[in-house]
């Protein structure tokens, strides 16, 4: 269990001096151990615990990740937290109780196997202390941290908790404030990939910027998408090279960025979907919108719930409706076939296979959250008091309107330093 750990994982590479304990495995020929890693290629956890056994095996399993056949089966999804030692009451027992963690560590729980890991983060360089994580996307993270204490100007690079790669990307100029970031592909497999943001600016509307790494001279800078200066609540790049943007009035606007992402972006789309009102319209009082493909098509999620005091999470509710582009309408999603959703608020959301991936439950959306539980707790820091919360995930049935707790934190989550963030890794 090397990733339950990260001590764990040197140590065990540390022993692998130590003849009496692993000749036997540096031994094996090179053959065998890559068979072996084919058969473990299900789950990244196990590739990650045969590389900690000895040198020999760590080559075998990079040289097959790092190899231009390599494919990466469907993995299982990881939630991300912030778990500090504060025990909550005993009525969450049957939940796995996480290692001890700091901020200097992360907290990761496995769906597939409900277990929570720790991981030495690193993630931060030259930051003042401050830094929050934005999302996840083709298994990095995006991380945004300030170079001053004033934190006028920020920095925001991609890290990879599993392979500890990190690229900083350029800076933008001004002041914007960056609010979600999306890739066009993974980091690992291709040098060559956009980088898409939305930001915010003080004095004038938001908008969505690009960066095309790897490419050098003009491209090696932010460029604006050209017309996209809206109030925009998610987008989402779909597999065939279009960004997809959502407003928050439910209109559409997408650009073409090309199959292989190396043409400068045109806007091909830019309408208001017509929406059943009676949809979306209901008791509740808060809302919350994502934008996602799934199964080749592109969703709308709504979430929203009704705050019915501090010591409670309220009541949820989530709608979906799937982007018809011929007729320029949402359409209502009654049944989520073959597939579950994955969301946090404020951060893009994931559709996966629930055929791929039989552990999850089919027409599910599974979300974290935090929320207070009992007393408020608060914890000094130095840039202040923050508040304390109870973290964990939610299984909402979109047919039965149902919500069950998945798995709670025995412990309480600091939203002030990380949120909530799922990942599906990546080597």
């Amino acid at each position: 269990m090397a990733m339950a750990c990260s001590t764990e994982r040197r140590r065990l590479t540390y022993s692998s001096t130590t003849p009496t304990t692993t000749k036997w495995a540096d031994e094996l020929p090179p053959d065998l151990l890559e068979l072996i890693v084919k058969k473990l290629a299900s789950n990244i956890v196990d590739i990650i615990r045969f590389e900690a056994v000895c040198s020999s095996w760590n080559r075998a399993a990079r040289l097959y990740t790092s190899t231009l056949h390599y494919t990466q089966l469907p993995q299982y999804p990881w939630l991300m937290l912030l778990i500090l030692p504060t025990p909550i009451p005993d009525k969450w027992s049957w939940c796995p109780k996480p290692p001890h963690i700091d901020h200097e560590s992360r907290c990761f729980f496995s769906l597939a196997e409900n277990k929570v890991y720790k991981m030495d983060w690193k993630a931060s360089q030259d930051s003042h202390g401050y830094g929050e994580c934005l999302g996840s996307s083709h298994g990095w993270l995006a991380i945004r941290e300030f170079k001053t204490m004033i934190l006028s100007q920020e920095i925001v690079h991609l890290f990879n908790p599993i392979s500890k790669q990190r690229l900083t990307l350029p800076l933008r100029p001004g002041k914007a404030s960056t609010a979600k970031v999306v890739l066009s592909s993974d980091p690992s497999c291709n040098n060559n990939f956009v980088v898409v943001v939305i930001y915010d600016i003080s004095l004038g509307p938001p908008g969505i910027a690009f960066y095309q790494h790897g490419r050098g001279g003009n491209a090696a800078a932010w460029t604006d998408l050209e017309g996209s200066h809206d109030h925009y609540s998610d987008i989402v790049f779909r597999n065939n090279g279009q960004l997809f943007a959502l407003s928050t009035d439910h209109s559409i606007q997408v650009w073409d960025f090309g199959d292989t992402y190396n043409n400068y972006p045109t806007k091909i789309m830019d309408f208001q979907p017509s929406m059943n009102r009676n949809v979306l319209d209901g008791p509740m009082t808060h809302h919350k919108k994502w934008l996602v493909e799934s199964m080749g098509e592109i969703l709308f999620v709504e979430r929203q719930w009704l705050w019915l005091g501090s010591d409670t999470k309220g009541a949820v509710d989530f709608y979906v409706c799937k982007l018809n582009i011929a007729a320029k309408k949402w359409e209502k999603v009654e049944c989520l076939r073959g597939c579950a959703l994955f969301l946090v608020r404020n951060q893009s959301a994931m559709s996966l296979s629930t055929w791929e991936l039989p552990k999850l439950e089919e027409n599910s959306i599974y979300y974290a959250e935090t929320y207070q539980e009992g007393d408020l707790y608060k914890r000094k820091l130095h840039r202040g008091w923050s508040e304390i919360r109870v973290g964990g995930v939610f299984k909402f049935n979109l047919e039965t309107k149902v919500v069950k707790p998945y798995y709670i934190t025995r412990e309480h989550v600091d939203t002030s330093y990380s949120k909530p963030v799922w990942i599906v890794s990546s080597p």
